[in-house]
């Protein structure tokens, strides 16, 4: 079992000029199940760089309709499909991104979406298993209103919280999971519309614990400060907090980090 990083960075600034790599994020449950979350700019050609081979994805999740999240979608989508010989895999996109919704999206075409064998529209509460892992989308706060945040349970507990902004009962949502990927737009009490700032991951995981917090989808005024920042949320929370670089494996079982891990 293992999660791993294809890109650490995010937002407009940060995925134009590539400062870091925007591909999402993989998970592979067992040898047959490998998901790709929000495949944005570069998606296709960073897994290759980190010898993960897009045929053998078997769904692909898209928290909502905006390019670094969704941008490789299609031709992920045709690499899953076998060059859309096949009627195979899932493919789970929020209402924004199947259908589009108040001038938002759609983000994939009708074509790409017929190949799928299961198609899913991901709204806050719905839940669906695929290959044995339970899917469970949960409320968001955020600039594109169909956005959802995932939690996968398996023989861990992921939470993935896509972009976010912090409401006062959002770690309700988070509790009893093993690993938290926050996405953290901007450092310390920096905070913007729609997106989470360190000093609101310090204030969750105070309520909750998970074993590992993982800052995920940096903006570009946490490029510079994302090693610092880790090593704070730590020291005010006791959960063990890393920061994601480029490439970032973590070992699911063992929880051990593989790859690049700086300080």
């Amino acid at each position: 079992m293992e999660l791993i990083f294809l890109g650490s960075g995010g937002g407009r600034w940060v995925t134009i000029t590539q400062r870091l790599k925007t591909g999402g994020i993989v998970l592979k449950v067992k040898k047959d199940i490998q998901i790709h979350i929000d495949p944005g700019p570069g998606a296709l050609v960073c897994a290759y760089e980190n010898k993960i081979s897009p045929l053998s994805t078997n769904a692909i999740f898209v928290t909502h309709c905006h390019p670094d999240h969704y941008n490789d979608a299609e031709i992920l989508i045709e690499a899953m499909t076998k060059g859309m010989t096949k009627v195979r895999g899932v493919f789970a996109g929020s209402k924004s991104v199947v259908e589009g919704i108040e001038g938002i999206g759609p983000a994939v075409s009708s074509y790409h979406l017929s190949k799928v064998e299961k198609l899913f529209i991901l709204e806050p509460e719905k839940k669906f298993i695929i290959n044995g892992v339970e899917v469970s989308c949960l409320k968001a706060y955020h600039t594109d209103p169909t956005n959802v945040g995932l939690r996968l349970d398996f023989d861990r507990t992921l939470i993935y919280t896509s972009d976010t902004e912090y409401r006062d009962n959002i770690a309700e949502l988070y509790k009893d999971a093993d690993i938290i990927v926050f996405n953290v737009i901007r450092p310390r009490g920096e905070r913007i519309r729609g997106h989470l700032c360190v000093n609101d991951v310090i204030n969750i995981l105070k309520e909750v614990k998970p074993k590992i917090a993982i800052l995920n989808h940096f903006g570009m005024k946490m490029v510079d400060e994302r090693f610092k920042e880790a090593k704070r949320v730590e020291k005010e929370t006791g959960v063990r907090t890393i920061s994601a670089t480029d490439g970032l494996s973590l070992d699911l079982k063992e929880l051990k980090i593989r790859g690049q891990l700086r300080f």
